[in-house]
């Protein structure tokens, strides 16, 4: 199934989502890249304490790494991650402060990567930074996203309380209640903000394992709900598409995976899919979702791997503006 939908359309006419090609020319290479996180970065600074630590499931995380950078098979990119700084709503840095972060996160994992498996040079961040961050632009014209709006609707679904999968006779009104509030706002139909939350409504894990929404309306630690926490997660989606059309403007064949730490958004971006389809002054990004397991991201709707209400999938992939 498919999904098509406009990010905005109101950013400045100057704005360019693609790299000057000089940035990477010299670098051009053409093994599968790997675009890691803020999480992933996070995972490879602190190795060591993950290495004498107890989680498990982190010191397989960071043999894997090992494993890919001693290949040679592989090359590693900051990009994501500089999107994801970017358009960091609540921690906000300057391109300078930026440079300046990414240059020494770059020192820290350089011997543990590899220098000659980076695709960006630690020089080549200080050209690529200030493009993709440019001080003239807001963070929403940056992320061609309507973060307030997509703010607005996350804090309205956890008012909703939906912790467990709805009764059949509730589900499809409240996945109606949220596609509504969020069309209220300004979203398409198939914005990857809605789309979780009635995934979410609907049983899929992944999708309730980035909203984290709780019984109480808090976060685990007690504090007042911040939707700011699930955003950067979802707009992972937009930032990989983002990223593997730059990549590919320059390097059409070279396969992107992206590669995170959190289990739920890991396993997300396996099975839902956003592209790139075309860009233009008047209208924006224009982007595509494509979901390769809709009995992943419905469970609700499947058993046993195979759908037990076409009726309610065919009106679900309506009100969501999906294709069959």
């Amino acid at each position: 199934m498919m999904s098509g939908y406009t990010y905005t359309n109101d950013y400045p006419r100057s704005f360019s989502m693609f790299l000057p090609a000089s940035v990477f020319i010299s670098r051009l290479r053409q093994r599968p890249m790997i675009m890691i996180d803020i999480c992933t970065i996070s995972h490879l600074k602190d190795r060591v304490s993950i290495y004498h630590g107890t989680d498990l499931r982190k010191k397989e995380r960071v043999r894997q790494l090992a494993s890919m950078a001693e290949s040679g098979k592989y090359q590693f990119s900051f990009l994501t991650a500089i999107m994801e700084k970017g358009t960091d709503y609540r921690n906000r840095l300057s391109a300078d402060e930026m440079v300046k972060a990414f240059q020494d996160d770059y020192d820290l994992i350089k011997d543990f990567i590899g220098k000659e498996n980076f695709y960006e040079t630690r020089e080549a961040l200080a050209g690529v930074i200030p493009h993709l961050v440019d001080d003239r632009y807001s963070i929403e014209e940056r992320a061609e996203l309507s973060i307030p709006a997509s703010l607005k609707l996350i804090g309205y679904f956890n008012t909703l309380g939906i912790v467990s999968t709805p009764s059949r006779a509730d589900r499809f009104k409240l996945a109606q209640q949220v596609v509504s509030e969020g069309e209220r706002l300004g979203l398409g139909k198939g914005y990857p903000t809605i789309t979780l939350c009635v995934a979410s409504i609907y049983g899929c894990i992944d999708a309730r394992d980035i909203l984290k929404i709780r019984k109480d309306g808090k976060e685990k630690d007690g504090r007042e709900f911040n939707p700011s926490n699930r955003l950067g997660d979802i707009m992972s989606l937009y930032r990989v598409a983002r990223a593997r059309h730059m990549i590919h403007s320059l390097l059409p064949f070279v396969p992107v995976i992206f590669r995170t730490e959190d289990a739920g958004l890991e396993n997300l971006h396996q099975y839902l899919h956003t592209r790139v389809t075309g860009e233009s002054e008047d209208n924006g990004t224009l982007m595509h979702s494509t979901c390769t397991a809709p009995d992943r991201l419905f469970p609700a709707l499947y058993k046993q791997g195979k759908c037990i209400d076409e009726r309610e999938l065919k009106r679900l992939y309506a009100l969501l503006a999906f294709k069959d």
